[in-house]
This record gives structure tokens, C-alpha cells and sequence, in this order.
């Protein structure tokens, strides 16, 4: 709860700073703040995630994160998008156990703005973007008890090596021990923008992140044994959660000239 506390006061913090910042450079010059901004923005994000696995009954968690994109074309972007939080999820039947999973993952994606793409009256006062990209996950997942909240299960242990990339199964490499477990992910979604300003843009932003593990859940086809090692790779190796966020977007602006 603490890290999206922690995210709302950056967003007030940058928002004071952005707002004083524009007053100063109206205030310096005559042109249009529309013609001052550059290809370059940030934002920030906070919403809850969705698990799809094997212990795939909802139990929503939290996730926060920031990104910076640039426009190399009209209505193309590229962008780097980092986030931290958790997944979460239970199953009665069988298992009778639920899972707490802490992330975090680095991502570079690619957008396509359709609004400023196919309308041809330009910028309106709403923006609908998709995307896709692809990235690492660092996590550490475990599986308790529903009954007795006993740990039951879990990723990584004195034997945990890392997946080999992108393989649904084979012996993993590297060094015992590790403390998160690295999977690449592929992220897929869908962005609405609200234009407050020339500078501020509220979103809500849909995500789907498909992991080539089968580990998330720390479960691992119907089993009840940890997913380690060759283990790991069962005939459902690709988990699945889901991102819905609300993010608030920062333009920035060119310097005013001199006159």
C-alpha cells in the first residue's frame, strides 16, 4: 500500500513542478505551448493485476511504475516502461493453496497512436493507442495453504538456476541459488488518453504480460511439488497476468527563445 501512497506523491510533486514550469515559459514568450513541445514525455502508473494459471481464482494486487517514450514518426513511439508490484491468486480445488508473487520488469515498447494515425483532424481531447513489446520479469513466487497459511510451495531455493530463454522446456543454466527468477515477457495492450493540456494526459492503460514460465504461480501443472529445475517446464508453460492502470503522462517543452 505504502509504494502507491509513494506514487501519488510523485505525481503531485511532478505536477506542481510542471505546472510552474509552463507559467514561466508563457510567461517568457508569446508562441504557442503547442509548437514548444517536444518529442520526448514520462508518466507514471498505479493499478492492480490479474493472474491467468493454475491457481487462476482473482485476487487482485497492486502494481505501480514509470516510463519514457520518444515519437520517431507520426503516431509511432518507442519507449521504456519500468514497474514493481505483485500477482496474486488461489485455487480450492486440488491445490488448496494461493500464491503471492513480487515482481519487477523492464520492458521496451512500441506504441502506434490511431488517433493522431487515421484522424485526420489531428489532436483531440482523446488519444486510443496500442502497443507491444519485450522485456525481463524478476520474480519470486510462493505458493501456502489456504487452510493452515503454511508455505507449500515456491520458486526459488539453494538448487534455482534460470530458465533458458524462451523455451517451454530444457534444463535450466547459470548459478544455483538465485534469489529472483529471470523470464523474458512479451507486453500487449491497449491505451485511452484523456488531454487535460498541451502538457498533462490521463490514462487508463490495459496490459497483458505473456511469461514464457510456468513458475509465476510457484505451480507447476497439476502437481503438488515445486517447480524446480527441469520440473519447471510442464504442458502449460505460459502464464499470464494482466495490468489495468491509471496513468498520468508528462509532455515537456522546448526552452523559449531568446529575443
Amino acid at each position: 500500500m505504502r509504494h502507491i501512497y509513494f506514487t501519488f506523491l510523485i505525481i503531485v510533486c511532478v505536477q506542481m513542478m510542471g505546472y510552474t514550469r509552463e507559467r514561466e515559459i508563457v510567461a517568457k514568450t508569446s508562441e504557442p505551448i503547442s509548437l514548444m513541445r517536444t518529442r520526448f514525455s514520462m508518466h507514471l502508473k498505479g493499478g492492480l493485476t490479474q493472474f491467468y494459471g493454475e491457481l487462476n481464482e482473482q485476487d487482485m494486487k497492486g502494481s505501480y511504475g514509470l516510463g519514457v517514450q520518444g515519437k520517431i514518426w507520426k503516431g509511432v513511439y518507442m519507449g521504456i516502461d519500468y514497474s514493481a508490484g505483485k500477482v496474486g491468486g488461489q485455487k480450492s480445488n486440488f491445490f488448496n493453496s494461493y500464491f503471492i508473487t513480487e515482481y519487477n520488469a523492464l520492458e521496451t515498447i512500441g506504441k502506434l497512436n490511431l488517433t493522431q494515425q487515421f484522424w485526420k483532424k489531428g489532436d483531440g481531447l482523446f488519444d486510443v493507442s496500442v502497443y507491444s513489446g519485450i522485456g525481463v520479469i524478476f520474480f519470486s513466487a510462493n505458493a501456502f495453504d489456504l487452510n493452515t497459511n503454511s508455505l507449500v510451495r515456491f520458486s526459488n531455493s539453494e538448487t534455482s538456476k534460470r530458465n533458458q530463454l524462451f523455451l517451454r522446456w530444457g534444463n535450466p543454466r547459470g548459478r544455483a541459488g538465485i534469489k529472483k527468477t529471470q523470464e523474458r515477457i512479451i507486453p500487449i495492450g491497449v491505451m485511452v488518453d484523456y488531454n487535460l493540456s498541451e502538457r498533462w494526459k490521463l490514462g487508463m492503460d490495459f496490459r497483458v504480460y505473456l511469461v514464457r514460465t510456468d513458475k509465476l504461480d510457484a505451480t507447476s501443472g497439476q502437481r503438488l511439488i515445486n517447480p524446480e529445475e527441469g520440473d519447471s517446464y510442464s504442458d502449460t508453460p505460459n502464464d499470464k497476468f494482466s495490468l489495468l492502470a491509471v496513468t498520468l503522462s508528462h509532455c515537456f517543452l522546448k526552452a523559449p527563445k531568446r529575443k
